[in-house]
């Protein structure tokens, strides 16, 4: 890997005006939603010590990809439009049931049961604040979906007694796919799912995700409306991110590092970089993947974060 010093370029300054001019009107036309304001994007930037280090606080911004909740909403309408329908059409279950997986869940009670359950990936000690909660509402308000129709996930058994033996997985985001093998060991997915058909569908997924969570149970479907792969690894030499002529993916690495050591922040050293080292810059408007960069949604002594977790 390339680890020569980085720098701030000729042209970097002007840069990083241009970025931070970008965000502003991100911010001011509602794209960038929730938690972002100008005071909080000023604070993030303040952070930063030296203008090389602004340089690189625009950069990270420059590949940030933050998903309002609209655009959150997009991506839940393009899963049940596109993705899981053409899954079911390649894939059908038995027996085929001409009713459409995003209508069977909108069915009143007073219709007969739909043979699908929808449950969001959550383990006994998550607190109230995770993620798959907050998704779960969001899906009930935004697509409509029936509450009667969502189930806790240590209720699929009692389910399956009385004949439901279809099961949609939902989440958010997908990284290294550790999470939610915890969460099938946690039910015993492997065993209680082998006569199910069951899809697991995050929103956003890596691809190292993806091939985890296939491996641990192959008989489960996995969708995603967009897949990540290595590409959208800040520091990876497979990115388009820091090669402006004068850096390159392994001297911002360095770099970021260094900043790190400087920042002191509470996070174990393995996860410098994200859980599993997957430098991703990827957020929703309600939560943070803990793959992504620290220095954007961790709080250290010296430093203000950019996003929530």
């Amino acid at each position: 890997m390339e680890t020569s010093s980085f720098s701030i370029p000729k042209d970097g300054e002007m840069f990083v005006d241009v970025v931070l001019e970008r965000c502003r009107n991100l911010v001011d036309s509602g794209i960038w939603d929730g938690q972002f304001s100008h005071v909080r994007l000023d604070t993030w930037m303040g952070n930063f010590a030296t203008q090389t280090e602004r340089y690189f606080g625009a950069c990270v911004l420059d590949a940030l990809i933050y998903r309002s909740e609209r655009q959150t909403v997009a991506l839940m309408e393009q899963l049940f439009e596109r993705i899981i329908p053409d899954l079911v059409r390649r894939f059908p279950p038995a027996p085929v049931n001409d009713c459409s997986w995003l209508e069977k869940p909108r069915e009143p009670l007073q219709m007969p049961s739909p043979q699908l359950r929808v449950i969001p990936v959550l383990k006994l000690n998550d607190p109230p604040t995770k993620s798959g909660l907050l998704l779960g509402r969001l899906y009930r308000r935004a697509l409509g979906l029936n509450d009667a129709w969502m189930l806790w996930p240590w209720l699929i058994e009692h389910s399956k007694n009385v004949g439901i033996k279809q099961f949609l997985f939902i989440d958010d985001f997908l990284g290294t796919g550790d999470q939610f093998c915890e969460f099938v060991d946690q039910f015993s997915l492997v065993d209680r799912l082998k006569d199910c058909y069951a899809v697991y569908a995050p929103l956003a997924a890596h691809v190292k995700g993806i091939a985890k969570v296939k491996e641990k149970i192959p008989g489960l479907h996995v969708v995603a409306v967009e897949v990540i792969d290595q590409s959208y690894s800040l520091f990876s030499v497979e990115s388009n991110w820091f090669n402006d002529q004068t850096n390159t993916p392994g001297a911002a690495r360095t770099f970021y590092e260094q900043l790190v050591g400087r920042v002191l922040f509470p996070v174990k050293p393995e996860a410098i970089r994200g859980y599993g080292k997957l430098a991703l810059a990827y957020a929703f408007s309600h939560a943070t993947p803990d793959n992504c960069l620290p220095i954007l949604w961790a709080a250290g002594p010296n430093w203000k974060p950019l996003l929530t977790r």
